[in-house]
């Protein structure tokens, strides 16, 4: 895998997230097109949805990684069986969770009367479909482990036009309205993965196999920990903006409005960055651990000029940023803006030790490093910033616990052995 290949590899992960992105926000302008509270209803789903966003995308990527480990070993295709396996399991645990669960908290957060029209047929389609989310979303990560990147991208580009045509069916030629939406996901969702399921044929993949035991216990174990670490940062920003929202300390409004628009820029920043630590988690197992720092080379030379670059124009134009799209000014935008491109650098070198990490299946030690260093120095620091009117000193939550963060998981790396420490994946019905 040379440099070329890599970064290629790379880009196709970072536009087929982008692509689904894309999707999110084209069924959101359709439903805001019906009448009442449609796209309030459709964008709370999305948010109370977000244990089963988190589970589906872990698993897929604990799926990958147990891919290239298990492509090492000659045993490529019982890793596919059983990972797909596993994946649409959990899509049906957290839809059968999501049935029970929707509706109820839906009504909480827009009261039973505006919530009456939501519920009913377009939480079932939208549970219906999410066995087959979490199995195309891994069969998509599964196909990026094996290097076919570009033919889920062609997926994804594909996808587009066929979730809004089938959007027009069922929403406006069949009447179907809100319902409409989700029962075009769920049958557009189901033929993406009869397609993707033949893309793995090649690979040897011919059936859904049930793993063992100690290949369950792996693949569970995993995904419950990389669910956590992309929960984890999640509430922590969700916990930090209530601080700022407290009735004593949120003042006139400035501080806060500029700290949530801060959060949202600051999502579009490191999104690239979350897809290099993903890329690189699912493409090193397959290498041995000698190659692993060739691999690694032309990252480093090739994106710490581009992240130091985006981190100065970002420094020089926080200001007409924050004027033109934000329409955010002063110093609590301003000083928010300075200290994410000062972390810039500091949060890609995590990006690489973090898909190093990953790739050694490092779930656990990753997600407790996280989460330690999130919330434990972040809301001290805000809390001293915001108690002294200082955002100096707010901010530093933006750079401190990725310091903290990155240092404990590359120690923690340094003090291993060659070999992963934790469960290792089963071969041939051992564990070795």
């Amino acid at each position: 895998m040379n440099g070329v290949t890599l970064w290629r590899g790379y880009w196709h992960l970072l536009a087929s997230s982008s692509a689904a992105a894309l999707i999110i926000q084209i069924n959101l302008a359709m439903v805001a097109r019906l009448d009442g509270r449609a796209s309030g209803a459709y964008a709370i789903l999305l948010r109370i949805s977000v244990l089963d966003a988190a589970v589906t995308i872990a698993s897929a990527a604990v799926a990958a990684i147990a891919l290239g480990h298990a492509q090492k070993n000659g045993e490529a295709a019982e890793a596919i069986e059983k990972t797909c396996a596993l994946a649409l399991a959990l899509g049906t645990a957290t839809g059968l969770f999501g049935y029970f669960a929707y509706p109820v908290l839906l009504s909480a957060l827009m009261g039973d009367a505006a919530a009456a029209p939501f519920v009913g047929a377009p939480i079932f389609w939208f549970v219906a479909g999410a066995p087959f989310r979490a199995l195309a979303i891994t069969q998509g990560f599964l196909l990026h482990a094996l290097g076919r990147g570009s033919s889920v991208l062609a997926w994804r580009l594909a996808e587009i036009p066929a979730r809004a045509g089938v959007n027009v069916l069922f929403m406006n030629v069949l009447g179907l309205g809100f319902a409409g939406c989700f029962l075009a996901g769920f049958v557009v969702t189901a033929v993406s993965s009869i397609w993707l399921w033949s893309l793995l044929t090649p690979h040897g993949a011919r059936k859904l196999r049930v793993p063992e035991t100690a290949f369950a216990r792996f693949f569970l174990n995993g995904t419950f920990w990389e669910a956590l670490r992309v929960l984890s940062p999640q509430a922590a920003m969700l916990f930090s903006l209530t601080l700022f929202s407290l009735p004593w300390q949120s003042g006139d409004g400035q501080r806060l409005d500029s700290y949530a628009a801060g959060q949202t820029f600051m999502l579009f920043i490191l999104g690239p960055l979350i897809t290099l630590t993903r890329y690189l988690a699912i493409r090193l197992p397959s290498k041995s651990h000698e190659e692993w720092t060739t691999t690694l080379a032309p990252v480093i030379r090739v994106g710490a000029p581009i992240v130091l670059t985006a981190a100065i124009l970002i420094m020089l134009g926080r200001d007409w940023i924050g004027a033109t799209f934000y329409r955010q000014h002063g110093d609590w935008w301003s000083v928010f803006v300075a200290a994410l491109a000062l972390s810039l650098p500091i949060r890609f070198c995590g990006s690489v030790v973090r898909g190093l990490a990953l790739a050694r299946r490092s779930f656990a030690k990753v997600a407790f490093a996280d989460a330690l260093a999130q919330w434990l120095v972040s809301p001290l620091l805000v809390l001293l910033g915001l108690s002294a009117d200082r955002p100096e000193i707010a901010y530093q939550s933006l750079i401190w616990p990725e310091i903290v963060g990155v240092f404990w998981i590359w120690r923690g790396l340094r003090s291993e052995s060659e070999e992963p420490i934790g469960v290792s994946l089963p071969s041939k019905g051992h564990v070795h």
